[in-house]
């Protein structure tokens, strides 16, 4: 689709990549042109496909002030949304907006345009500060079918804006993810409790960073009890002071562990909270009801860990585990692995950026062969590297062992090993083709075509018909459909292998069916009625006896009385 996109460049790298996606339904976007402002600042303006009914206009580094030179790219931007009714998503981060009213006057009824369709809103990192949290209040009210809003990183210091926008989500029929960390909202108390009250019907919740005390948290922590709608609960905070001679993170936690077993909490995430699961008061959040939780980044020491394998041991309904950045080393990961092959529940674990090594493979390999449940498990950023760094043995033992048939079937077909994010440096274990194949969440595909990548594509198997001697007759389609396939050529595996290939020379899928057949021993068996047509035995018509009482016609002679 055509879309229009906004790049305001700068020297001195004020401002940052502006881009904005236009419905493919309005007129055709400007030419490229280009002009040179006093201040050495561009404005370039061309084409580039982007997601269709999505509009973005973000700076992901420094803030985007606003200028009046780029005044007429805005204006562009408004006049071809104006007539589009079907936006989905809508962002402004970090970017300064003209000054009141155009938010009002001219955003505003472009969001309206597309109430009908319009589920995902973001106005993060200080875009609240031009337009005001009361508008955005005004704007909730219209847009009914909205599911998710971003507030997150604007100050919310303005109670009666507050209390404002707590009413509108209060109200709001469909609304059900709201993000308001960064907003400073511990600095009172009065204006967390306007936010969680208007946050009765949610379903999902981040207050991250907001610099919660012992009161705001015993506050939230009574919210979790007395409401049953919300579902996830993400509270990260980084504290280094103390409170009444205790760390604040056992003071910040102590109310809500105590909260989560009577709660209606199924997803928490507490990244990088100082948290060291050693203590009793912390340990409690390692709750049997949780299905996902996040402990990434934190101070997870030996005492911590034991918590941890302890809680795993017990096989809770966890599917979703975090523990990345602790600095686990070959220990842990002997601890943690071998929870693995008796835990049936979990399904995602992340432990990237820790210590790992090449120590740490053989407990890895021998969990991923034990375990049929666990579905992604993250080891990038640890110190598995390629080559000499265990790398090749993970893959090689774990998920792809192509020394012959019956190890390839052993090896793990359902879990996704993410070493790296990609085969640099040690592309003969084809690490994300296996990936991808293991992606498929059917055992015998994922099988077959790990055979087809050893046998026909590595060759690392040589193919011997005779394995397939003793096949059955309702089986032999099947192979001989398996044996034509080569992943990697004539598009077989397109998804998987980035290069198409062409087999040159001898055509070799013909030279397998014919060895495949030939071998065959139940091949006599097809020609055993000899050559020639197959007669048919005469069969003598009967007659119609209605008019006769005898039973067989053919038998009877005419008497000579008649």
């Amino acid at each position: 689709m055509d879309s229009y996109v906004c790049t305001i460049r700068s020297t001195s790298n004020l401002f940052q990549k502006l881009s904005t996606t236009l419905s493919p339904t309005l007129s055709p976007p400007q030419p490229r042109t280009s002009a040179r402002l006093k201040s050495k600042r561009s404005i370039t303006l061309y084409n580039q496909s982007l997601y269709q009914n999505e509009v973005s206009i973000a700076s992901t580094n420094t803030k985007t002030p606003y200028h009046e030179d780029v005044l007429p790219n805005w204006d562009a931007f408004v006049k071809r949304q104006e007539n589009n009714d079907s936006l989905t998503s809508f962002t402004i981060s970090n970017v300064e907006l003209p000054p009141m009213p155009f938010f009002s006057d001219k955003l505003v009824p472009i969001l309206k345009n597309s109430a009908n369709h319009l589920v995902s809103l973001e106005l993060s990192r200080n875009v609240l500060k031009n337009i005001g949290i009361a508008s955005v209040a005004a704007l909730l009210k219209s847009l009914r079918n909205l599911v998710s809003l971003d507030l997150s990183r604007n100050q919310m210091t303005n109670e009666a804006g507050i209390k404002l926008i707590s009413k509108s989500m209060k109200k709001h029929p469909s609304l059900f993810h709201v993000d308001l960390s960064y907003c400073s909202l511990g600095e009172s108390i009065s204006a967390l409790s306007l936010v969680l009250k208007g946050s009765e019907k949610l379903s999902s919740l981040v207050l991250d960073y907001n610099d919660f005390k012992s009161d705001g948290m015993d506050l939230i922590s009574k919210f979790l009890a007395s409401h049953t709608t919300l579902t996830a609960l993400s509270l990260r905070h980084k504290t280094e002071t103390k409170e009444g001679g205790k760390t604040l993170t056992q003071s910040f936690l102590k109310p809500i562990a105590q909260t989560l077993e009577r709660s209606s909490l199924r997803e928490l995430s507490l990244r990088g909270s100082d948290l060291t699961l050693a203590t009793k008061v912390e340990s409690k959040v390692l709750c049997d009801l949780l299905m996902h939780i996040d402990l990434s980044y934190n101070r997870i020491g030996v005492q911590g860990l034991k918590n941890v394998v302890t809680y795993l041991q017990g096989n809770p309904p966890l599917t979703c585990l975090n523990l990345a950045g602790n600095s686990f080393r070959k220990e842990a990961g002997a601890s943690l692995m071998g929870v693995l092959k008796r835990n049936t529940n979990l399904a995602h674990l992340n432990l990237r950026h820790n210590s790992f090594s090449k120590a740490s493979v053989p407990c890895i390999v021998d969990a991923l062969k034990n375990n049929s449940t666990l579905l992604t498990l993250d080891l990038t950023d640890n110190k598995i590297k390629p080559k000499s760094g265990g790398r090749k043995e993970l893959v090689k033992n774990a998920l792809f062992d192509s020394i012959s048939l019956q190890s390839i079937i052993d090896s793990n077909h359902s879990c996704q090993v993410y070493v790296s994010d990609n085969n640099w440096g040690n592309k003969d274990t084809h690490e994300v083709e296996i990936r991808k194949m293991n992606a498929f969440g059917n055992k015998g595909k994922t099988i077959r075509y790990k055979l087809a990548l050893a046998m026909f594509t590595l060759k690392t198997i040589p193919f011997n018909p005779l394995a397939f001697q003793h096949i059955s007759l309702e089986l032999m389609p099947r192979l001989l459909d398996f044996v034509q396939q080569q992943v990697g050529y004539d598009g077989y595996g397109k998804n998987i292998w980035k290069v198409n290939r062409k087999e040159r020379g001898k055509n070799p899928v013909l030279s397998r069916i014919y060895e495949v057949m030939t071998g065959w021993s139940m091949m006599p068996s097809l020609f055993e009625r000899g050559p020639g047509k197959i007669k048919k035995k005469a069969v003598k018509k009967r007659k119609h006896a209605f008019a006769f009482k005898e039973a067989d016609d053919e038998e009877w002679t005419p008497s000579k009385a008649n």
